[in-house]
């Protein structure tokens, strides 16, 4: 990447490097993105301006790409300089692939820990392209079935494989571990914030039809959802929520206009 060093010259030190820092967001946003990352794109800086180069396919792809910037650009001009001549990518790059694949892993492990079911067991993940693969011990058949089932529901995961042992001599230190994390004392902030990031999560909920609210452990769900089916997956997952100690649930059903 060239920056546009000669034009920051005349520049205070503070205001090159806060240029410079923001150059390097841009690059960042867009190289992250996964309609764009298949692209060779630059941000430049000339005369206190960030300039966008390389190629996109269309104007779909070139907007992106200078909307991205404005976006976090802290008012600094873009000059879009994009030409549209690249052949389409059919797939996001690497790196973009691969930070996916953590933030998916991410999602898995945050669930595996706040939720009360899988709480404390020794469970490893591993994601690759929205795969899954499972590893570790369990003390029990139905602990590894719960942990597939939370991981396949979970946003990205495209498929799960299950290596998971079952090995019943672990039990006993399974439910003592267990036991010790529902005994800790969980405030109705940390109950309320796990359980929407945990609705947004699961794919089988719409997270977005639905309010949250805690108080003393008792959660309180209002909203809507389109299925009986989808009401008790929402239930049963605030109830599985560490701390939570009772759920009373307004939720109801979306009528059809």
């Amino acid at each position: 990447m060239t920056w546009g060093v000669l034009a920051l010259l005349s520049a205070s030190p503070l205001r090159a490097d806060t240029d410079l820092a923001t150059a390097a967001k841009v690059e960042t946003i867009i190289a992250l993105n996964q309609h764009l990352s298949g692209y060779s794109i630059q941000v430049l800086l000339r005369d206190g301006r960030l300039r966008i180069e390389g190629s996109v396919p269309s104007v779909i792809e070139r907007t992106l790409a200078e909307d991205l910037a404005k976006l976090v650009a802290n008012g600094m001009p873009v000059d879009n300089a994009l030409d549209l001549d690249a052949p389409f990518a059919r797939s996001p790059g690497p790196l973009t692939a691969r930070v996916e694949d953590l933030d998916v892993a991410t999602r898995i492990r945050e669930r595996l820990e706040w939720q009360s079911s899988t709480s404390g067991l020794e469970v490893a993940v591993e994601i690759d392209g929205g795969i899954a693969r499972l590893k570790g011990r369990v003390g029990s058949a139905g602990a590894s079935d719960r942990v597939a089932t939370l991981v396949g529901t979970t946003e990205g995961v495209r498929e799960v494989f299950n290596y998971i042992n079952v090995d019943p001599d672990v039990l006993t230190a399974e439910r003592e571990r267990q036991a010790a994390l529902a005994e800790v004392k969980r405030s109705d902030t940390w109950i309320a914030d796990r359980l929407e990031a945990v609705l947004r999560y699961d794919t089988t909920v719409n997270a977005g039809s639905m309010e949250v609210s805690s108080n003393d452990g008792v959660v309180l769900l209002r909203g809507t959802v389109t299925s009986l089916a989808e009401r008790q997956v929402a239930e049963a997952l605030a109830g599985d929520i560490l701390g939570v100690r009772e759920v009373e649930s307004l939720l109801s059903f979306e009528r059809p206009m």
